[in-house]
């Protein structure tokens, strides 16, 4: 019986029998993202609301922190002045995030996992930050996190999933600026015959150079089962990464339609 753990990207707000739905397909985690932005704490029940019905249905609950809003927000405020945006993007990443969680927890749900993008900076037009200034701002929405929830577990997704040179640098740059603990590693992947064994070879390297689980998303896709390369052949890569690091999958809700999970 496969151990990997099974994800599937949905809108906030779906509907509980849908979660039921994808349920009895095999998935145990549910990942929606939130548009975060200056004050979300306070128009939280709506995030609240949703978790509750993904709590009860028995899944977990992954919930992406989408920054980009937010710090687009923060540029609106301090224009190219990347003093004043880094020293206010990284106050607003730590309070919005620790408030947050501190709601869902005052409502008796939580996350066991915050997803962060981190190409997100490729899409702050009009700002050019160091290294050290990216990770100071991954730091604190961590610490935000964290402070609230410990047994959160963090989860690192990149773009470069069949790079291995530009994904290395990045971690290993994030690791020498003083980056806080993370504890997956997922990579985006457009599932392709060609850049399969490209895909393996990054996710063992990863895993052992770093020593994190390494998951998959490939939420890209609205529909799978009429690929060359499957979701079967998928889990059977992850399932390969060295030292039990392979972790798991993010599927569309859409593609979980047609596909076939194998237990």
């Amino acid at each position: 019986m496969s151990k990997l753990c099974r994800i599937a990207k949905v809108t906030l707000g779906t509907a509980s029998d849908r979660l039921n739905d994808l349920k009895t397909k095999g998935i145990d985690t549910i990942y929606s993202v939130i548009g975060m932005k200056n004050g979300i704490y306070d128009e939280a029940a709506p995030i609240i609301e949703f978790a509750n019905s993904v709590k009860s249905l028995g899944l977990k609950w992954c919930a992406g922190i989408d920054l980009l809003p937010l710090y687009q927000g923060v540029i609106a405020e301090t224009g190219n002045d990347n003093r004043m945006f880094v020293r206010k993007a990284e106050r607003a990443g730590f309070e919005n995030t620790h408030k947050l969680f501190t709601a869902l927890q005052g409502a008796g749900v939580k996350a066991s996992f915050a997803r962060i993008d981190i190409d997100l900076f490729n899409s702050l037009g009009g700002i050019s930050l160091s290294f050290e200034e990216q990770t100071r701002m991954l730091n604190a929405v961590i610490n935000g996190v964290k402070a609230v929830e410990p047994a959160c577990r963090i989860i690192f997704n990149s773009v470069d999933s069949i790079d291995n040179e530009k994904a290395k640098k990045w971690f290993n740059r994030f690791q020498v600026s003083g980056g806080k603990g993370f504890d997956i590693i997922s990579l985006s992947y457009e599932l392709n015959a060609e850049t399969f064994f490209t895909l393996s070879q990054n996710m063992s390297d990863l895993s052992r150079r770093f020593d994190k689980d390494i998951m998959v998303d490939i939420s890209g896709h609205e529909k799978v089962d009429d690929l060359d390369i499957g979701v079967a052949d998928l889990d059977s890569a992850i399932e390969l990464v060295p030292m039990e690091k392979g972790f798991g999958a993010v599927y569309a809700d859409t593609a979980l339609d047609t596909a076939v999970l194998v237990a």
